[in-house]
C-alpha cells in the first residue's frame, strides 16, 4: 500500500483546511402523501481539502509524482487524517487493540483533567520494565508526535517510545501529582510500514494516563478521543485527475490537493 506523503517539514498539511463528511438519504414519497427515509450507508465519505502555499520545489515535485503514480483518482492509498489521532480506542486500554505485558496491572475510571473519569491507572508489579502499546499501519519513516497526560501520586518516571522495525525512539520523562502533558516528537529512518506506540514503566512504579495520542507531525494538537478506527485511512483517492500547481517566487509554490475516502 502507498501512503501520501508528508511535507518537508514532517507535517501532513497545512492549516487552514477542510474535511467534511458527506450523508446520502434515500426518500420515497408514496401516492398517499407519506414517506418514507432511510440513511443509504454505502454512500458515506470522507472528503478533505488541503490548501498548500509556499511549497518548496521538492515539496512540490513530491506532491506531483505521487499523484501521478496513482494516476490521478484511479488508484488508491492509505491516508493519515492530519486533523486525526492515529490510535484506536485511545480511550480504552483494556481494548484488545492494546497490548500490555503481563505485570502490568491497570485500573480505568480514573478522574482525568478533563473534568471526566477517563483516565486509568498502571502499575509494574514486575521486577522488570513493562509496557502498554499499539501497533498501527503506518510509514516507519514519517515523523510522528506521541503524547499522553499523566501523575503520580510519587515522583516517578516514564518512557514514551515508538519503534518500527529495529529501530526506537524513546524518552523519558519525570511525572509528579499534577497533571502533565508528555510529549514525545521526532522522525526515524525504518522502511517497515508498522509502527508501535507506548509507555513504558520501570520495576514497582506506577502512574495515571490520559489522552493518549499518535499525530503525524511534528507538534500535539488538543487531545481527540477514537473509537473502534483511528485517523488511518486505506482505501483512499484523489478527487481530481489533473493536479494544478502554480509558482508565486523561487521555490515558491502553490496547489489544492482534494482526498475523498469511503465511510466514516
Amino acid at each position: 500500500m502507498k501512503f501520501f506523503p508528508q511535507l518537508v517539514t514532517g507535517s501532513m498539511a497545512q492549516y487552514p483546511l477542510v474535511k467534511r463528511a458527506v450523508y446520502r438519504t434515500i426518500w420515497n414519497a408514496a401516492l398517499d402523501g407519506s414517506d418514507d427515509r432511510l440513511g443509504d450507508a454505502g454512500a458515506e465519505r470522507l472528503e478533505w481539502e488541503l490548501r498548500y502555499e509556499g511549497l518548496s520545489r521538492e515539496e512540490q515535485e513530491r506532491l506531483a509524482a505521487f499523484h501521478g503514480e496513482m494516476e490521478g483518482r484511479l488508484k488508491e492509498f492509505t491516508f493519515l487524517d492530519p486533523t486525526g489521532n492515529l490510535l484506536a480506542r485511545s480511550g480504552e486500554p483494556e481494548a484488545s487493540v492494546w497490548e500490555k505485558s503481563p505485570l502490568l496491572t491497570l485500573a480505568t475510571g480514573i478522574p482525568d483533567p478533563a473534568g471526566g473519569t477517563e483516565a486509568f491507572r498502571l502499575i509494574n508489579t514486575g521486577p522488570v520494565e513493562q509496557s502498554l502499546q499499539q501497533v498501527i499501519t503506518a510509514p516507519g519513516w514519517f515523523a510522528y508526535c506521541w503524547s499522553v497526560y499523566a501523575r503520580s501520586a510519587a515522583a516517578t518516571k516514564v518512557t514514551l517510545y515508538w519503534r518500527s522495525g529495529s529501530e526506537e525512539n524513546a524518552k523519558e520523562f519525570e511525572v509528579g501529582p499534577s497533571w502533565k502533558r508528555l510529549v514525545h516528537s521526532g522522525k526515524a529512518e525504518s522502511q517497515e510500514t508498522a509502527v508501535w506506540f507506548g509507555v513504558r514503566l520501570g520495576p514497582g512504579m506506577a502512574v495515571e494516563l490520559y489522552g493518549m495520542q499518535a499525530e503525524a507531525q511534528p507538534a500535539p494538537s488538543p487531545y481527540r478521543r477514537t473509537g473502534l478506527r483511528g485517523g488511518i485511512y486505506e482505501g483512499a483517492r484523489f478527487d481530481v485527475d489533473e493536479l494544478i500547481v502554480a509558482a508565486v517566487g523561487p521555490e515558491l509554490h502553490t496547489c489544492t490537493v482534494r482526498i475523498v475516502t469511503a465511510g466514516r
